[in-house]
């Protein structure tokens, strides 16, 4: 959820940020996105992709047909990036487990908050802002299951509990 008056400059740097990650095989330490777990899930975030497209989504970065030299008959999908995604689209209201990233753009941090809120899955949230208000207000009213404030989701190490709330529980 971005709001609309950093959107346009936000995707730009997310795509070139995305196309800078090499994606490879899980065990080379240079890698930094690897492989999904198999053939049928290899097809199942592709179908998203091209679900969200049929759905209106703009498709910034297209990930289905990168391929790794040496694997080629890997099941990589690539980092892909959907923006101008609306609540009523299934990609925006879905979890969909690949390098997919959906850009739902909104006014304002009220309109964001009460968009996310909307979502029948929480297992995470996160702001990114200069604000302490926001940041406040954020923690205190999201769903998320793990708050994030300028950090990616807060996952625990493996020892403490994991749990996202609502569908996502």
């Amino acid at each position: 959820v971005v709001q609309e008056s950093i959107a346009d400059k936000f995707v730009a740097l997310l795509k070139q940020k995305a196309m800078a990650l090499k994606v490879g095989c899980a065990y080379d330490p240079e890698t930094q996105l690897g492989p999904v777990v198999n053939a049928k899930h290899k097809q199942s975030v592709c179908n998203w992709i091209q679900k969200g497209i049929d759905e209106g989504a703009e498709l910034v970065l297209d990930g289905r047909d990168i391929v790794v030299p040496g694997f080629e008959n890997g099941f990589f999908v690539g980092p892909t990036i959907l923006d101008k995604v609306t609540p009523e689209m299934s990609v925006g209201n879905r979890e969909i487990f690949g390098p997919v990233t959906v850009i739902k753009r909104v006014k304002d941090f009220e309109e964001g908050l009460a968009l996310m809120n909307r979502n029948p899955f929480a297992n995470g949230s996160v702001i990114f802002t200069q604000s302490g208000y926001y940041a406040r207000e954020f923690v205190k009213n999201t769903d998320g299951g793990m708050v994030g404030v300028n950090v990616g989701i807060p996952v625990p190490i493996g020892v403490f509990p994991f749990c996202g709330h609502k569908q996502s529980f």
